[in-house]
């Protein structure tokens, strides 16, 4: 009988033990508890540092780290024109330790099969949608056209001229998006970079200035270019020297693209990780830190976070747009 109790105890001791060593893998629901992050998250900046996109990604990351375990580091594959950043992530493991910022440059670039067999809406899963930034159409300050009326006026019996870094990037479809919306006729100019595009504009080399809200606030308030048009569903109240230009909705047109910036992961990333950087992201925009920088770079104008779903919806839409410019314009056969 002694022995018989001796084992019954023993049962039962291990039984309490096993219970106990569980319960740090479980969640008070009785769920295995997420064992990750273990190790530092890399996050994937398509752009060169001191770009916009590295500065926003430098800032998120740091915000980000506050809400994980481990840190988030961002690191740059620059080139391209994202593609490289892109190449990259792609050859690292679905993990969840790579995540990927992306830009509407990548969706262009599906379009155009810039990426080759590496494509950003077959090859990546959606986490959200950050930062959205507006664009705003400006003139030269010594332009004879002070409206946009005007410009579409006289670019429907002429070509208008516009700055750019490469044909087939954003402000190019763009801008013919909304070409196609108007009748305007418009000619791309190359230049070597931002600044040559900048200084173009300004010494009245081409006829318009395209670029986010963020970039051409400070020559609009400096009195060097004369906006005619911001792409969005209204006015730019917030902003004194734009509160009388007009939107393109309000004007009738539908063209509201603008920039963007989000996070995606290589497809087949556990849905478990995929759900906890989701919530992550969430919450690391929701904070008071990352509003007070989207508001001081102005991307709090317009609503920057979009979920996974939505998010994917977007690059669908964009997607159409873009394929159908690039088609009307010769880039895509």
């Amino acid at each position: 009988m002694k022995i018989k109790a001796a084992v019954v105890a023993l049962a039962m001791s291990i039984g309490l033990v096993g219970c106990s060593g569980g319960s740090a893998d479980t969640s008070a629901s009785g769920q295995k508890a997420l064992d990750y992050p273990q190790r530092p998250i890399e996050m994937v900046v398509p752009f060169g540092e001191g770009s916009a996109s590295d500065t926003f990604a430098r800032k998120f990351a740091d915000l980000m780290s506050k809400n994980t375990s481990q840190p988030v580091q961002p690191i740059n594959k620059d080139g391209s024109g994202g593609l490289v950043g892109m190449v990259y992530a792609h050859s690292q493991k679905n993990d969840g330790y790579t995540i990927f910022q992306i830009t509407p440059s990548h969706v262009i670039a599906d379009v155009l099969g810039k990426g080759k067999e590496i494509k950003l809406m077959t090859e990546f899963e959606p986490l959200a949608q950050i930062q959205s930034d507006i664009y705003v159409l400006s003139v030269p300050a010594g332009s004879p056209y002070n409206s946009f009326e005007e410009l579409v006026k006289a670019g429907n019996e002429k070509e208008i001229t516009f700055a750019g870094v490469s044909p087939g990037g954003l402000d190019d479809l763009t801008l013919n998006a909304l070409a196609a919306e108007t009748g305007i006729k418009v000619k791309f100019i190359p230049y070597k970079s931002g600044s040559e595009v900048k200084a173009a504009a300004l010494g009245g080399e081409v006829d318009v200035y395209l670029d986010k809200l963020i970039s051409a606030v400070g020559l609009i308030k400096d009195g060097k270019v004369k906006p005619v048009v911001v792409f969005n569903d209204k006015r730019i109240e917030s902003i004194a020297e734009l509160k009388d230009v007009p939107s393109t909705v309000e004007l009738g047109y539908k063209t509201t693209i603008g920039s963007w910036r989000g996070f995606v992961v290589k497809k087949g990333t556990p849905a478990e990780i995929k759900q906890y950087l989701i919530d992550t992201l969430k919450k690391t925009y929701d904070s008071p830190e990352y509003q007070q920088f989207a508001k001081e770079n102005l991307a709090d104008i317009r609503t920057g976070y979009l979920g996974p779903e939505e998010f994917a919806k977007q690059w669908q839409a964009e997607y159409e747009v873009f394929d159908a410019i690039a088609k009307k314009t010769g880039l895509k056969k």
